[in-house]
């Protein structure tokens, strides 16, 4: 669905005879692409290099690095499996490789024991049989027990490749991989210690790595492409019930805001909790539907969370990590929050029944695309658009990108559902017949041909 592929940054083979040689023991490869209902990330801890050279001239050195192209993962099997076959054709084009032969702008003479330096890598890379001239900037780092870690990021755009996109696909992504890399190299020993050695640790491997294209193009010409501007961001409509500085009135705009979240995070608890009374329905004013119960009347209730959290702002403490990329509330964040929402809490109210909850956990939607796809378009704009509105938290749906089953996983958050941000929606509020319809809109050919024209195996 998506494209991947990778390459590192790296010094191998050529340099002075007398230079160690440092092999790659550890690290990964990850890429990112822009996408329509969620950003394309793939890594792999697969690869095999060689750097060679001294600490003391460091820039002198080359080296080389390929990627097993095979082995990236994104999360989701099938959108692998498509990218192996449609996209990087693996079976054809197996490795990414990263030559370097000589570094630019070094920011230090010696690599010393405990500092980082920077610099530019100039060699080629090599991606789906096409190898040409690149420039990476990379850092070194040397740590005290004399392990070199090697980090950079480099831009690869598809067309440079000879990367056929499935059209209808990446009309909806971005043409350009962002990939990054973090590896770790081990001094390779002049004489190792055997395995006969008691309790000797074994040499570490030389893997030779190679290019399979022996010309090198020059770097592709890459014009100024000024982006499109943003749309602006469509905000949920709220009106504030608290005025002033008190606790309660901090803990509404606490309440609204995604600043409560950790970094990257868009979400805010209203995404997800309405604060009005739900007695007269669960449409709100601003016709979306709520994942989670009101807030509205939560402050009296004897436990939270299924008994994990004794009050409402221990409660917010744990939504905000499995949420909102966080890792806890501050003290007086929870303060806040409870106190906004003992404020709106006139009335006792009974512990929640997690029975429903753990019963939509349970199982798949049985048939799934059996809906009314007609009828699952409108139910998206009510269930589903609080988040998924262009601008907001979740990106805009894409109907023809996505498997059945994997919606179903990422609603209900059964085993396998690869969710970080997206709350669980219960039968209770979205029944199975609603989202039944929902998933036969998003997947029927009705909606939008599919992406990918599977292969049989």
């Amino acid at each position: 669905m998506k494209k991947l592929f990778l390459s590192m940054m790296v010094l191998s083979s050529a340099a002075f005879a007398e230079d160690p040689q440092w092999v790659k023991t550890r690290g990964f490869v990850r890429f990112m692409v822009e996408g329509p209902l969620d950003d394309v990330i793939g890594e792999t801890r697969q690869s095999s290099g060689v750097l060679t050279f001294s600490p003391e001239a460091w820039s002198k050195g080359t080296g080389a690095i390929a990627v097993e192209l095979g082995s990236i993962r994104t999360g989701i099997d099938q959108r692998d499996k498509d990218m192996r076959i449609e996209f990087l054709e693996t079976s054809r084009f197996p490795r990414a490789v990263l030559t370097i032969d000589s570094i630019e702008r070094p920011s230090a003479p010696a690599l010393a024991n405990g500092a980082s330096v920077t610099g530019t890598v100039v060699g080629s890379f090599e991606l789906h049989g096409v190898r040409r001239a690149v420039k990476v900037p990379v850092t070194l780092k040397l740590d005290a027990e004399g392990h070199v870690r090697v980090g950079g990021r480099f831009e690869v755009p598809f067309s440079d490749y000879n990367v056929q996109r499935p059209q209808r696909l990446f009309l909806k992504l971005g043409d350009v991989a962002q990939v990054s890399f973090d590896m770790g190299f081990e001094k390779r020993e002049e004489k190792p210690a055997t395995a006969a050695t008691p309790g000797a640790p074994l040499p570490v491997a030389v893997v030779v790595v190679s290019p399979t294209v022996t010309q090198v193009q020059p770097a592709a010409a890459k014009p100024p492409k000024p982006k499109p501007p943003r749309k602006p961001k469509p905000a949920l409509v709220f009106t504030y019930q608290f005025k002033g500085d008190d606790a309660k009135a901090k803990g509404e705009k606490l309440f609204h805001s995604p600043a409560a979240g950790g970094e990257g995070n868009k979400m805010t608890c209203f995404h997800c909790h309405a604060k009005q009374d739900e007695r007269d329905g669960l449409l709100l004013k601003d016709g979306h539907v709520r994942a989670a119960n009101t807030m509205y009347n939560a402050g009296q209730r004897p436990k939270f969370w299924g008994g994990f959290a004794a009050t409402a702002g221990k409660a917010a403490g744990i939504c905000q990590k499995q949420y909102m990329l966080g890792s806890g509330l501050s003290s007086e964040q929870e303060e806040q929050l409870q106190a906004f929402i003992d404020a709106i809490s006139p009335d006792g109210a009974p512990v929640l029944d997690y029975t429903t909850t753990y019963r939509s956990m349970e199982t798949l939607l049985r048939d799934p695309t059996g809906g009314d796809a007609a009828k699952g378009k409108k139910l998206a704009d009510k269930f589903c658009m609080t988040c998924h509105l262009d601008g907001r938290v979740g990106p805009v749906w894409a109907p023809g990108l996505y498997e059945p089953d994997w919606v179903v996983r990422r609603v209900r958050r059964l085993e396998g559902h690869q969710n970080k941000q997206m709350p669980n929606w219960t039968i209770a509020r979205l029944p199975d017949s609603d989202l039944r319809d929902i998933v036969t809109y998003l997947t029927s050919p009705a909606s939008a041909a599919p992406v990918f024209d599977r292969k049989k195996e």
